[in-house]
Parts: structure tokens; sequence; C-alpha cells
């Protein structure tokens, strides 16, 4: 693994081109890109760690069952999945900044609607269009930096999924304490405003975009503009999409099992008390924080990212060994664990640097999305079941930690230099 001396981005740049050509400046002329691109980073997750603290208040002033309760936690990796799959439709038909527009609304008009409304079933389907739109944004963050920043793709994806995580971690933190001071309808309903801010600059961008009525677009135009649009055939004889969808997928099961079982797992399955229970997951969960700012970072720097990623699949399942064979204290464990999160800003790096066009990046971003989110819904799903049918939690995690296997398969098909998910349709002219 050895660093790239090009300081460009850009795949199948030259250092030459890079010393020859001065880059703009940031925000020369991109100012209400970076705007709504940091505000829809920010706004990917309030709607679910918004809701967690407060589910059993909701529930109970609702009068949603056990059922209705288990429902919405299956819901936000259901509808990112879902997402995923439709999201790149979306941006072919009307592009990523008219996709962004359509993902901010459903995330305003859910998250805002949802806590003024009495019926449980609204309550359920407000939620799921809030988490659909959050899904369709998931999807189109890398295209939009891969259209508007070529010249600075890591610190744009460092800053995007930074903000993801803290718009993961924010709302979790002020949930109650505003939940106390003005009820739980205004605290599930603030961070709504958000997604209602971001509505405006993109809205903005749309109008400054407008194609002049004199001029007469093409489909070819229209393509040229994105690149090569890639159908779902094309994408299953890729090796960059499908072993990103299974990078994605190892690191969505693993990660949500632990954000559902990890607190009962240190608790009944290794006895710490509910304080240190607490104390090692906020440990493993902040560790996300750094991750997003680093993964990508070094991603866009390293000529072959590969043992990068092949680390990010392994370090879950060591932090899982740890435990299971006490080495160090627990604490420890989920700080390697942790490491972990770096997954998926590496891998939204990866939609990138693994394209040539934003119309690539939306495919393999949709496609890896749409398979790692529905993984993601098994993974607690799967823990549950195998407590269940053990009595321990030990085999739960030695089940997860054997998860490094075919993530570390996807991981070296992802990373693997050299390769675009559009050469699959050289391999299809060609044949």
């Amino acid at each position: 693994m050895t660093v790239s001396p090009d300081p460009t981005s850009v795949p199948g740049g030259s250092a030459a081109g890079a010393a020859t050509t001065a880059r703009p400046g940031l925000w020369r002329g991109r100012i209400l890109i970076i705007l709504g691109l940091l505000l829809l980073g920010i706004g990917l997750r309030y709607a679910v760690t918004g809701l967690s603290p407060l589910l059993t208040t909701v529930t109970s002033e609702l009068g949603i069952g056990t059922a209705g309760a288990t429902i919405i936690g299956m819901l936000p990796t259901l509808s990112f999945g879902i997402g995923g799959f439709v999201a790149p439709l979306i941006v072919r038909r009307i592009g990523p900044e008219g996709t962004a527009l359509v993902a901010v609304t459903m995330a305003a008009f859910g998250s805002l609607l949802r806590p003024f409304i009495d019926s449980p079933a609204l309550f359920m389907g407000l939620t799921f269009l809030a988490l659909l739109g959050m899904g369709f944004g998931n999807v189109v963050g890398a295209p939009l930096v891969k259209k508007h920043f070529p010249d600075r793709q890591a610190t744009m994806v460092s800053a995007f999924t930074l903000l993801m995580q803290a718009g993961a971690t924010l709302p979790a933190i002020t949930a109650v304490p505003v939940s106390d001071t003005a009820g739980w309808r205004a605290s599930l309903a603030s961070w709504g405003l958000i997604s209602l801010l971001a509505i405006l600059p993109w809205t903005l961008i749309l109008l400054r975009n407008r194609p002049n009525p004199n001029d007469s677009p093409t489909g070819t135009t229209r393509a040229s503009a994105g690149g090569p649009q890639l159908g779902l055939a094309q994408i299953l004889r890729s090796p960059v999409a499908l072993g990103t969808a299974l990078f994605y997928a190892m690191a969505s099961l693993n990660i949500y099992a632990m954000l559902a079982w990890m607190p009962t797992i240190l608790e009944d399955g290794f006895g710490l008390d509910k304080s240190g229970a607490a104390s090692a997951f906020s440990v493993y969960t902040f560790m996300t924080l750094p991750m997003a700012v680093i993964t990508p970072i070094l991603a866009n720097k390293l000529r072959n990212p590969t043992l990068l990623a092949v680390l990010m699949a392994a370090v879950g399942p060591l932090g899982y060994l740890a435990m299971i064979f006490g080495v160090g204290p627990l604490w420890g464990a989920a700080l390697i664990a942790g490491l972990a999160g770096g997954a998926f800003p590496l891998a939204i790096a990866m939609f990138n640097l693994r394209s040539r066009t934003p119309s690539g990046s939306a495919a393999v971003a949709g496609f890896a999305m749409g398979v790692g989110y529905l993984f993601g819904t098994l993974g607690p799903l799967l823990g549950g079941w195998l407590f269940s049918a053990t009595g321990d939690w030990t085999v739960p995690l030695w089940v997860y930690a054997a998860t490094v296997f075919p993530m570390t398969v996807g991981a070296v098909s992802m990373a693997k230099p050299g390769r675009y998910i559009e050469d699959v349709l050289d391999t299809i002219h060609r044949g």
C-alpha cells in the first residue's frame, strides 16, 4: 500500500496536469452547492436517532403496540435499502441536484408532520416518507461531490460523511432534553427544520441551472452530461458493484447489529453494569466521527486502498474476539470494533474512486446501499434469533466475526486499482 504523490483525486488525472492547472478556490462559484451538500449530509439520520430515545414515550402516547414498535425499528434500514435501489433511477431522470431536492423535501415533510399526527398508521407512514427521502440523500451525496468537486473529492466526501455522522449523534443527545423542556412533539419536529432549510439552496441551484429554452436538449446530451446510464443487468456484471455491495452489506449487518445489541451484550453477556455498558457503547459510537474524516482522505491518497478496505473489514471482528477472549478492558474492545465505523465513509469515497462519471457513481452507490441496508435489517434480527436459540451472546459474536471473510472478498473486489463500474459497458460492447 503506497501513498500516491498525485494531489488530485480525479481518476486518470496526472501530477503534471495538476501542476500546470491551478485548482479553483473551494468556495468560488460553489457556495450554494456546498451549503446544500452540508445541509443534506447533516439531515440524513435525525429521523432515526432523534426518535430512538423517545420511542417508549411516543408509542405510549400514540397507542402503538409492540408489533408497531418493531416495525418502526425496521423502517430505517428498509427505507434506506429501497431508497438505494430507486434513487439512481431518479438521478437518471432529473439529475443529482433534482434528486437532492426531492430527498430534502420528503425528509422535511415527513419529519415535520409526523409528531403532530395522532394516528399510528399515519405516524409510521410519515416516518417511512422521511426515511425514504433520507435514503435518496444517502445515494446522491457521492455523485454530487463527483460532479461539482472533482478537484476536492477527499475534502468534500470527508465533510459530507462527518456531518452525516454528526447528524446521527447530535439528535440522540438533544432528544430527551428538548422533550423535557418543550415536549416530545417539539423534540421530534426540531431537527426537521434542517431539511426544511435545505430546500432553499437546492431550489436555487435548480433555478440557476435551468436549461435555455432556445436549446433543444436531447437524450444524448442529457446522458453525456452525467455519463452513460447503467441498468441493473449491467451493474450485476460489474466486479466493482458486486464487491462494493458485499462490503457495504457486511458493514451494515455488523454495525446495525451492534447499535441494537452491544449494550445488552456487554451487560448480560460480560457482566458490565448499566453505566459501564453505556460508557463502552458511547466509545463505540464516538469512533464513527474521526473515522468519517480519516478513511475518505486515506482512500484518495493511496494508489491502492485495498489494505485499508481489508482493515475496515477486520477491525469489527477483532473487537468481538477481544470481548470473547477477554483481551483487555471491554471499552477497549468496543473501541477496536468502533473503528469499523470507517467502512461506510470508505465505501462512499470508493463510489467516486471506482466510477468515471456522476451517473456511474450513482449506480454503484444505489446498488451497494440498496443491498447493504437490506442486510442491515437482518443484523439485529440475526443476533436476537441466535441468542434466543442458544441463550448465549457469544454465539452471535462468533457469527458476526465470521463476516470478516465475505467482507474481505468484497473489499478486494471493490478497491482493486484500475477498475471502474463503467468498464462493464466496454466489456459488453466488445462481446
